[in-house]
């Protein structure tokens, strides 16, 4: 006699065997932590005790600036002859020199936005006002087009040795060249005291006529 629940019985060894193929590895992963998910924050883990930790990358640090005075302290103005080379397109270097699609640099350091004889400057750098300063000149070649928007030069230098570099080369044009801005003081640092030492240093500290007088013998 044949048994009726044999189809059944046959459909669910072939359900188990499809459960034990495919969802074993799921299990196992699970299980070990294995196959993170990596979301936009960061790494998704599966810790052992079924918690759900996120990893976020480690904040990373910027370095503290250094001012205008120190760079240009430790600048090399022949590092800027060759870092200038790039301008000499558009700009003269030497005295008297003509200009170019850019006004002749000589004596730019301290000069007058805009002052330069027969050159055809824009309206934004005629409405800037004051002179080529060091710390001008050092942001204007950062960034021009941030500094003064609507310069007709479009330039960046985005580390601080290579601008300043190019700058102690700028004050070479000049018969009598402008001294750079004194360094910024270095921060002295004042040492912790340890604990001891604090505690030590909150104690009074007795002096000869604070002792007790010592009792006379009666006679």
């Amino acid at each position: 006699m044949q048994d009726p629940l044999l189809g059944n019985k046959i459909a669910g060894a072939a359900l188990a065997a499809l459960l034990l193929i495919f969802g074993l590895p799921q299990l196992t992963k699970a299980l070990t932590g294995a196959g993170g998910h990596h979301g936009g924050d960061g790494e998704l883990h599966l810790a052992y005790g079924g918690d759900i930790e996120l990893a976020t990358a480690a904040p990373v640090e910027e370095a503290a600036p250094v001012d205008l005075g120190t760079l240009l302290a430790n600048a090399s103005a022949s590092g800027g002859e060759r870092r200038a080379a790039l301008c000499k397109s558009c700009h003269t270097f030497e005295q008297g020199g003509a200009n170019g699609t850019g006004p002749n640099l000589w004596n730019v350091v301290n000069r007058p936005l805009a002052s330069e004889s027969g050159f055809n400057y824009t309206s934004a750098l005629q409405a800037a006002g004051g002179v080529w300063s060091y710390d001008r000149l050092d942001a204007y070649l950062k960034n021009s087009q941030e500094y003064i928007p609507g310069t007709a030069m479009i330039q960046r230098f985005a580390r601080d040795d290579q601008r300043a570099d190019i700058l102690a080369y700028l004050s070479t044009l000049s018969a009598d060249p402008v001294p750079f801005p004194e360094p910024a003081p270095a921060v002295e640092e004042t040492p912790e005291l340890d604990t001891a030492e604090e505690a030590l240093s909150d104690e009074p500290v007795e002096g000869p006529g604070d002792a007790d007088p010592e009792p006379e013998e009666a006679h």
